[in-house]
């Protein structure tokens, strides 16, 4: 039973609960990897979906802050995975196996090269990138460097790029005898570093290891995981880390999806490590994908599981500060699932916040439940109300909605009597699927109901994409 929680403007909500009232509206498919709330509340979203009018899979587009596609910005596949904000409005975004940066609009910025136009690259095995504050890139993965006259020739897993996209020849390039997938930066300049290998430059390292600025390695930094990799790291304040994704310890059996290391790399004998399952498959195992640490110390997780320590938590599940499970938030069960291609999907990649307040969750799955509110509506990227928002996300509440004749049959006339830029009614029904989406002009409209079936709906409106207020309307 869908349980469709109608809030009225102005009524604050718990944090962390989801808004019904964003969506992710005629899409579908395989997952949204990366999402980038904008300044004006538009979202930017990008990993592989259906888009409207277009045939086959999608990588990039832009929503509004309702959830409906902004057909301003042209939908693309220059890139498909993490996208990274910079100067300007421009923003870097990483395609299989490289990085381009882009304009405002979506489009190429002609002023960085696609990175195999220079004349010593060549892409092999994409991994993950980092942006400097002037626009140079380093890029992880395995890739081929022939550059004969400063001696990189061959496999280099660590590569540095300029701000226009060329190989950066002023830099030392890194090799080890595997794949580097993951790298994040420090406060203090290192990055943290893992994928598959088991030598860095000829120094054996384990599965996480440590290298300095100029990418040298970083030998103050030991840990003993032999096998797995990680997929997001986080560096605390008192230069502790948390690490999550799939690991096992030297001489141990059992795999760890989150541990927090001291300084030097140990392991952290004082933080709880979780057990975690993934009980809809056995083809893959738990992993950890995104860590967030909330300013209480709190510590939002999310991945690839629907247990946390035996306690149902759908890829997502808040911890306290020494990394035990938490009943405050994500309570119910979580993501649902779907499938694609022959496999299960079910799992949350991050939790970002915007700058409202709010935050983001998106990854693969289909239906979510925060334990107040289910919706199996929710596809692939959802917005759930943050610390300091409410429904009204800060629109004063001086207009009355007004809809006639309700109860109605066939049209209703609909008007708002305050003045608004770009309005749109959306009638959607108990389940929060929507049934009629339309335009809204001079503050009137008629609302065309001829084929809705009788029952209760809601009529929301926005106004250059965000919500402004709602009103029920009964169909006969």
């Amino acid at each position: 039973m869908v349980a469709y929680m109608a809030t009225h403007a102005g009524t604050a909500q718990q944090p962390f609960d989801l808004d019904p009232n964003f969506r992710l509206y005629d899409s579908d498919n395989w997952y949204i990897a990366s999402v980038c709330p904008l300044p004006d509340g538009k979202v930017l979203i990008a990993g592989q979906f259906d888009y409207p009018f277009n045939m086959g899979l999608n990588g990039l587009a832009r929503l509004h802050p309702s959830g409906f596609w902004d057909y301003t910005f042209e939908p693309n596949n220059l890139g498909m995975g993490k996208i990274t904000p910079w100067d300007a409005g421009l923003f870097y975004i990483a395609s299989s196996q490289t990085v381009r940066r882009l304009l405002p609009d979506g489009t190429q910025d002609p002023t960085f090269i696609g990175m195999n136009l220079g004349p010593y690259f060549s892409s092999v095995q994409g991994g993950d990138y980092h942006v400097f504050p002037d626009g140079r890139v380093l890029m992880s993965g395995a890739h081929i460097l022939s550059d004969s006259i400063r001696g990189f020739e061959g496999m280099y897993n660590l590569v540095w790029f300029s701000n226009t996209g060329y190989l950066d020849t002023t830099r030392t390039h890194r090799a080890s005898d595997g794949v580097i997938y993951e790298i994040e930066e420090q406060p203090d300049g290192k990055f943290l570093c893992s994928g598959v290998l088991t030598e860095y430059e000829g120094t054996p390292v384990g599965k996480i290891f440590r290298v300095h600025p100029d990418g040298a390695l970083d030998t103050s930094f030991q840990t003993d995981f032999v096998w797995g990799e990680a997929r997001a790291f986080k560096t605390l304040a008192d230069a502790h880390i948390l690490a999550g994704g799939y690991l096992r310890r030297n001489g141990q059996q059992d795999t760890l999806c989150l541990v927090r290391l001291m300084p030097n790399g140990d392991v952290d004998p004082a933080f709880h490590l979780s057990t975690f399952e993934a009980s809809w498959t056995t083809s893959s195992a738990p992993l950890v994908r995104g860590i967030h640490v909330l300013n209480d110390g709190g510590i939002v997780i999310t991945g690839f599981f629907d247990h946390v320590d035996g306690a149902v938590r759908g890829g997502i599940s808040l911890l306290d500060s020494n990394g035990m499970t938490s009943t405050d938030a994500f309570h119910g069960s979580g993501c649902g699932p779907f499938e694609y291609m022959g496999s299960i999907n079910k799992s949350i990649r991050h939790f970002v916040p915007a700058p409202d307040g709010s935050y983001y969750i998106h990854g693969a799955y289909h239906g979510y439940d925060d334990g107040t509110t289910n919706d199996t509506t929710q596809r692939l990227v959802s917005r759930l109300y943050g610390l300091d928002v409410g429904v009204e996300e800060g629109r004063p509440q001086a207009g009355r909605l007004t809809v006639a004749p309700n109860p109605a049959s066939g049209s209703a006339q609909v008007t708002y009597d305050e003045p608004l830029v770009q309005t749109e009614l959306i009638l959607s029904d108990a389940f929060g699927r929507t049934v009629r989406h339309q335009a809204m002009i001079g503050g009137t409209a008629n609302l065309e109901l001829h084929g809705v079936s009788s029952g209760v709906y809601h009529l929301q409106l926005l106004d250059r994409g965000h919500y402004v207020t709602r009103s029920k309307l009964v169909v006969q």
